[in-house]
Formats: C-alpha cells, structure tokens, sequence
C-alpha cells in the first residue's frame, strides 16, 4: 500500500527515543497561541493515509482547542526501527511524552487515543505511568493480547490474525492482506514474517495458550495495564471482534477505578459502519456523506470526555454508561447491564433428526419438553464450515445470509416462534450446551441470528469454544457469545446454529494427536448434542422487562 501524503497544516518532527530511534511525528496546532493540552495518537496504519482519517480528526480535535501529535509507531512507514507488535510501545510512548511536554505550545497535559492497535498504545501511554496522562479514550480494543485479541474463547483467531501480522508487521510498508486457505501446514501462513526482538515470535501466536505468561510480558513491558487510573472513555461495538474484550477491560477498570470510567457502546463493527435494518452499512471511506456523519458520532462524545478530563470546559459529567440498538441514539444507563435487565431462558428441544435438516431445524422454545433428545452432527476437516462474512473487519457493509450454512447437515439450527413484540436484548448472551466429542480437543462455533419474516437469517453474536475433554462422558460447555443491545422487531425470530468450525475465521481442531497448526492431514470427529429434558441445552438472553412474554 503506497504512504499517504503528509497534511500540509501538520508540522512534521523525528522525536528521538532513548535508543536513538526516531519515530516520524506530525504535531497539529489550533489557532489559539496559548499553551494547550495535547492529545496523542501512535499508529502502524501510517498517519497520513487517507483511509486512517486521522487529518480529518486532527482537523476536529484542533478546533477544539488542543494540539493533536500522530506518530508512526516504531519500524513502521516513516519511522525508524524494527516493526514488532506490542513490543516497545510502553517505553516508546514514555520518551514521545517527555517530548511533547517540553514543547512550547504544551500545558504539561495528554490524552491519549486511538482505535484497534493504536486504541493499544493509548492503552500503553496510560500503563507507562507518565504523570502527563490525564485521560484516556480506548475504542474497539482489548488490553488481553493472548486471551482476547489472538484468540476467543481458547479458540485461535486464524484468519484475522494472520491477515493482519503479514499485512501490518512483515515490514515497514503495509501489504494488501491476502490468505491462501489452502495452505497446509496452516504454519508456513507465517513463515516469512521477520523473528524480531520480543518475548513472542508472531509465529507462535496460535500455538502459545491465552494462559501462557508470554503474552503479560509482551503487553506493556510486563506491567499491568494501569485500569482506572485515569479517567477513561471505553467504546465497543456489538459487531466489532475485540467486544468481549473491551467490556471487561471496561469491568475490570470501573471496579478498581481510582478515576472516573465510561463505556459507549454502539450497533457498529470494527470499521465504525453501522448496523442497519437491510443489513448494508454505507461505506464511510467512499461516501462523503457516510464519513462525516461517521466523525460526527464517534467524535463528539471523545472531544467533550478530553474538554472536561484535559480541563479548559465545562461539560457536564455523561453518564457511566450509553448504549445503543439498531438505528436508534444512545440510551444513558447507571450500569451495563442497566440496572432493569432480567434473564430470559429459552431451550433447545426437537428430535434428532430435526436440527440438521435444514435452517429451520429444531424449536427454540421457554420450556424444555419432556423428552431429551440427541443430535449427531461429523466435523470433516476436509469441508470445514465456511466463515460467512467476506470482511471480518467490516461485516456491516454486507451482513451475509446465514442460510448458506444453514442448509449443512453439519450444522445445527434450533428456531423461535415469531415475536409478538419487539424483544430488546441488553446485555450477555450464553449457550451452555451439553456436548460429547470423539476428539480430545474440540470446537464449537455458536451464533445467534434474527430471522426475518422473509426466511434471511443474519447474525446477532457468534463465538468459538474449545472443549477439552473428549471422550464418552457428557460436557455442559458455557459458551459466552458477548454482549448486544440487539432489538428484535415483531414477526422475527431467534435461531441458534451450533457447528465445529467456522473456517478460515478459527483455527479448525483435529481429532489426531498433533496440534492443526502442524498439522498436514487433519482428522475428523463426531460430537453429539442434548436436548430437551432437564438437562438438555438451553440459551440465556439478558432482556430488558416488557419486552418478552414470560413463560408460564
């Protein structure tokens, strides 16, 4: 991908690091002369690229009132150095803010922002302890590289993982992302990508457990993220891949917060496109329009947080939490999930044959029925079930039609009655589903879908699940599908798809002996499912209060 072109309003520097690397600096001014606080901002993603939007912010921020500094992380675009993830980004945004407050035209403050890896390296300036940090905005992001970023459940994030280490940090430039899914060891993806300093090589990302204290030493140089330090605005979108990850950063700081937290959450993907009722977002990087409406409301609540946090406003204090459905504002709320929420129960019933006959499938019903019932479905590894978004980055722009694996017989489906009003969902979803596997280590790949009166069925949440224990004995497997503030119009209706893989989006398991990243010839397994009866499967919505009928 060509480098973008430097704004002509951004004063360019090298700011020395205590290695005698330079990192390229833009530094963006307002009109004012006084001195003004700074909002800092580090990227791989080259800061003058069009598609970063960041002169645009910048633009925003400064007549604000505050300097915006945007920084190429180290090795990457205009900057010296090395290019390794996660690495360095601790003590490199320590030496960036000395740098910047020994600048004429800083008032000694900083906030810190970004999305995705540069919402990581805000989340690094904030863990390096300078005293400059006042606040932080973190959007769509995760402070848990090993159990929330590279993987999901236990389950290794294949695809986008792999896309975005050979796109972002097999050198200085970033590369066009493409995937061979044929490639077999599923290894040599990564072969080429440079060792490197570090505590992980990149490619041994999938074979490294979310447990190993690899991934703590690598994040932040060994230190702990510094949750609730400072006063933060956490963003997370119900579509983006990180969600379940930011929320419990955002748990985790508001429960040892020593400063002021915030959550935004939004019907929006990684990318910011949004969730719509004909499952198309408008693509705000070619359409004019959809930009501006896209920086107006994912910037106005941040320049408000840094007006009140960096000082110099008088805003009043926003809620702790907004949330938001389907083309609707935000909703304010004391907590997440608002205080009102109640558990809504639904069970997996039918007969064996029922839920791998197509995507109707099995019942979805509030009360479990009398008689258990087992269904049987093979995983081959030599015709995974295709991941169905075709932008995992971006899936808004085209919610895909779940009904192409639905058909499967190696999918499960288990379907609701049509609601008679609208269900609003607010908060976690879980499955626990009991389960046997013939393999010792085994996946599960759950989603939650709305299916709308014309028969499209598209997806709410979805989440992978590595079972490990294989074998004859039943295990009730909690699968955690994450958080959505979903709204379920009348006439729809909620199915649930239960399958082993999701391909290339997870690491598929195998049956044998050797790890699938390894391994040349994967084998197959077969797994059965409980239903019905007092044990069998069951789903748990956190609903909002006269939005569902309750059972009887």
């Amino acid at each position: 991908m060509p480098f973008g072109t430097p704004a002509a309003r951004a004063e360019p520097f090298r700011v020395p690091l205590r290695d005698g690397v330079r990192l390229y600096t833009q530094v963006y001014l307002p009109p004012s002369p006084a001195r003004v606080p700074a909002v800092l901002i580090r990227t791989p993603y080259d800061t003058t690229h069009p598609d970063t939007l960041l002169p645009d912010i910048a633009g925003r921020l400064t007549e604000a009132g505050m300097a915006v500094v945007t920084q190429d992380v180290r090795g990457k675009i205009r900057s010296e150095g090395v290019p390794v993830p996660f690495a360095a980004e601790t003590s490199d945004a320590w030496d960036t803010l000395e740098w910047i407050t020994r600048q004429r035209w800083s008032d000694g403050t900083v906030g810190c922002w970004g999305n995705s890896y540069y919402g990581w390296t805000a989340w690094a300036a904030a863990a390096c302890g300078h005293p400059a940090v006042r606040a932080l905005v973190a959007r769509l992001t995760t402070t848990d590289i090993g159990g929330e970023l590279a993987h999901r459940n236990g389950v290794f994030r294949l695809g986008p993982m792999v896309e975005w280490l050979t796109s972002t940090w097999a050198g200085r430039a970033n590369l066009v992302p493409r995937l061979d899914r044929s490639v077999r060891p599923l290894a040599r993806l990564l072969d080429h990508l440079p060792t490197g300093p570090g505590e992980l090589p990149s490619a041994a990302w999938a074979l490294t457990p979310p447990a190993d204290g690899r991934w703590r030493r690598m994040a932040f140089g060994g230190r702990a993220p510094g949750h609730g330090r400072v006063p933060t605005l956490h963003w997370t979108g119900w579509y983006d891949l990180f969600s379940a990850g930011q929320l419990r950063d955002w748990r985790r700081a508001r429960d040892t917060a020593r400063a002021p937290q915030y959550l935004i959450a939004t019907a929006t993907d990684h990318q910011d496109d949004v969730l719509t009722a004909h499952g198309r977002s408008p693509d705000h990087l070619t359409d004019p329009l959809a930009r501006e409406a896209m920086l107006g409301r994912t910037l106005g609540p941040v320049i408000d947080f840094f007006r009140h946090h960096l000082g110099g406003g008088d805003q009043l204090m926003p809620p702790p939490v907004r949330w938001q459905g389907a083309g609707t504002g935000l909703r304010a709320a004391a907590s997440w999930p608002p205080p009102e929420a109640e558990v809504l129960r639904l069970h997996l019933t039918g007969a064996r044959a029922a839920a791998t006959a197509g995507p109707e499938g099995g019942a979805l019903s509030p009360r479990p029925g009398t008689r258990p019932a087992r269904a049987l479905w093979d995983h081959d590894p030599a015709d995974l079930v295709p991941a169905t978004d075709g932008d995992w980055w971006r899936p808004l722009l085209a919610l895909p039609d779940e009904r192409t694996v639905e058909r499967r017989p190696d999918v499960l489906t288990f379907t609701a009655t049509a609601a008679r009003r609208p269900l609003q969902l607010a908060g976690p979803a879980r499955l626990v589903l009991p389960v046997t596997s013939t393999a010792v280590v085994s996946h599960l790949v759950v989603k939650l879908c709305d299916v709308a009166p014309d028969g499209t069925s598209r997806r709410i949440l979805e989440a992978p699940y590595r079972m490990d224990t294989g074998g004859p004995s039943w295990h009730r497997a909690p699968v955690h599908l994450g958080d959505t503030g979903y709204r379920l119009e009348t006439g729809h209706r909620l199915r649930v798809q239960v399958a082993s893989s999701c391909f290339p989006f997870y690491l598929p398991h195998t049956a044998g002996p050797d790890h699938p990243w390894r391994v040349r010839h994967a084998v197959g397994s077969t797994q059965r499912l409980l239903t019905g009866g007092p044990d069998g499967a069951c789903l748990e919505l956190t609903v909002l209060p006269g939005t569902h009928t309750r059972p009887s």
